[in-house]
C-alpha cells in the first residue's frame, strides 16, 4: 500500500510539474542549462573524473572491399548510409560483419569478451537494432572497471524506414564526437552503469545521461546478455520511474562467429516482427573527421 501511494503521489508532483519540466528540459537539451530547479534535483552525476586518452585507441581499419560489393549506398539528408543487400539472413550477416570490420582493433582484445562483438537491443522501444562496443579500451578508474567507447560511425543500426530514418538523423547529425561509458562494480559485469560523455572528459556527461540511470546488469544464461535499465530522473525518485528498458544479447562474437540462440532469434524477428524492412548504419567517414 505505501508503495502505491508514493507512485501516485510521484505521478502528481510530475503531471502539475510538467509544463515546468519540460522547459527545463528542452534548456538542458539545447542549452546545456542544468541548475534550474526543480529538474536540478533530479539530474544524476557520474562519480569519475579526469579525462579517457583518446590515443588509447588506434584508428578504424580499412573496411574489405568484397564487404563492402555486399552493400549499397544510400543518402538521407546529406549523410550516406550503408544498406546491406540480399535476403534477410545475408543482410543480417552482413551487417555485423561490417560493423566488425570497421570497429574491432587491438585494444578490442584486451576489453571483457562478453562485451565485444555486435549486440541485439531487444525490445528496445526505439527503432535501433544492433550495436558494437568493439571500439573500446578497457581501465580501471575508482574501484570499478570501465569500458571506454569512442562514438563513430558504422556501430549502431536503425530501421530503414520514416521513423527509423528520422530518429538515425537525429542521432548522427553532426560529427561523431566523445564516448559512451560503461562502468562496473567487478569484473563480474554483473551491475553496470552507462554514461554518454560529449568528450573525452568523464564529468562531461550529456543531457539525456543526466535525466535518468542508465543500468547494463549481467543475465544469466543462455548466451551473453545483460539488462538495460532506464530509470527515469533517478536523482529525485531512484528506480521507481523505469520505463524503456530492454535485454542487450550478444549475436555475435568478434571474430565473426554466430552467438546462439540470440543470432537465430535475431534473424527471425527480423523476417517477421519486422516484416524484413532493412538496417541501415551510417558510412565511416575520413579518419581526420571523425
Amino acid at each position: 500500500m505505501c508503495d502505491i501511494l508514493i507512485n501516485i503521489l510521484i505521478i502528481t508532483l510530475l503531471v502539475v510539474l510538467s509544463p515546468l519540466l519540460l522547459v527545463e528540459i528542452l534548456l538542458l537539451m539545447f542549452c546545456g542549462v542544468k541548475w534550474l530547479p526543480p529538474l536540478s534535483c533530479m539530474l544524476s552525476k557520474s562519480d569519475m573524473t579526469g579525462k579517457f586518452s583518446r590515443s588509447d585507441i588506434p584508428p578504424h581499419p580499412e573496411i574489405p572491399a568484397a564487404l563492402l560489393d555486399k552493400k549499397d549506398d544510400i543518402t538521407l539528408k546529406g549523410m550516406v548510409w550503408y544498406r546491406p543487400k540480399g535476403s534477410v539472413s545475408e543482410q543480417v550477416k552482413t551487417m555485423c560483419e561490417l560493423m566488425l570490420a570497421y570497429n574491432v582493433v587491438p585494444s578490442s582484445k584486451e576489453c571483457p569478451e562478453d562485451l565485444q562483438g555486435v549486440f541485439w537491443m531487444d525490445g528496445n522501444s526505439i527503432p535501433e537494432e544492433l550495436a558494437c562496443l568493439s571500439y573500446a579500451a578497457w581501465d580501471e578508474q575508482n574501484n570499478t572497471f570501465v569500458l571506454n567507447k569512442v562514438n563513430g560511425n558504422c556501430s549502431w543500426t536503425y530501421l530503414d524506414s520514416s521513423i527509423g530514418r528520422f530518429i538515425a538523423w537525429f542521432q548522427e547529425r553532426g560529427e561523431a564526437s566523445g564516448m559512451q561509458v560503461f562502468q562496473f562494480k567487478a569484473r563480474d559485469l554483473k551491475e553496470g552503469r552507462i554514461w554518454s560523455c560529449t568528450s573525452f572528459d568523464y564529468e562531461s556527461t550529456n543531457w539525456l545521461t543526466s535525466l535518468g540511470k542508465w543500468t547494463m546488469d549481467r543475465l544469466d544464461g543462455p548466451g551473453v546478455s545483460f539488462k538495460r535499465g532506464c530509470y527515469w530522473f533517478h536523482g529525485a525518485f531512484g528506480d521507481r520511474l523505469e520505463f524503456g528498458s530492454y535485454t542487450l544479447r550478444k549475436i555475435m562474437n568478434t571474430d565473426g562467429t554466430p552467438l546462439e540462440p540470440a543470432y537465430s532469434e535475431f534473424v527471425k524477428y527480423m523476417e517477421t516482427t519486422r516484416k524484413g524492412t532493412p538496417l541501415i548504419t551510417e558510412a565511416p567517414h575520413s579518419e581526420g573527421a571523425e
